[in-house]
C-alpha cells in the first residue's frame, strides 16, 4: 500500500526537472530529497543514479561535506541565491546555507536567519549565530 508521499517521491523522481528546481532554490542531500521515503533502496538508486547523471552534465553541483561521517554529500546549482558555510571544530561539523549575512569585524560573519543541516533535516533558526570564531569555515 503506498502513500501520497510515496507517490510524490515517485513523481519527482520520474520527472527530475522537479528535483533540479527544488536544489536550484535551497540546498539538499539525498535524504532531504527523499524524505521519508529515504529507507527505500530502489529510490535511493534511481535518485544516485540520476543525480550522477546531473552532475556529469553540470547541472547540478555535488560536494562532498568534509569531518562528517560516511562523507554525506550536498546538492546545489549555480548560480545560486544562498550561501553554504561549513563550519568544523574539535566537537564535529555543522553545516548553514543562509541568504543574508552580516560582516562584523574583518573576519567574523553574523547570521539572523539561516536553516542548519541536523541529520536528515533542515532546520530554521532565527537565533543570533557568529561565523568563525576560530574554528574552521569553508564557504561553499
Amino acid at each position: 500500500m503506498s502513500s501520497f508521499n510515496d507517490e510524490a517521491i515517485a513523481e519527482k523522481l520520474y520527472n527530475i526537472e522537479m528535483v533540479v528546481e527544488e536544489i536550484k532554490q535551497f540546498p539538499h542531500t539525498y535524504d532531504t530529497l527523499l524524505g521519508e521515503c529515504r529507507k527505500n533502496g530502489t529510490y535511493q538508486q534511481i535518485l544516485r543514479r540520476k543525480l550522477q547523471n546531473l552532475c556529469n552534465d553540470g547541472v547540478v553541483c555535488k560536494c562532498v561535506i568534509p569531518g562528517t561521517r560516511f562523507g554525506k554529500v550536498i546538492f546545489f546549482a549555480l548560480p545560486k541565491t544562498y550561501f553554504i558555510a561549513v563550519e568544523s571544530d574539535l566537537i564535529g561539523v555543522n553545516v548553514y546555507v543562509f541568504f543574508k549575512y552580516v560582516q562584523s569585524g574583518k573576519f567574523n560573519i553574523i547570521l539572523n536567519e539561516y536553516w542548519i543541516l541536523n541529520g536528515d533535516r533542515w532546520t530554521k533558526s532565527t537565533k543570533e549565530k557568529v561565523l568563525f570564531e576560530g574554528k574552521i569555515l569553508k564557504m561553499i
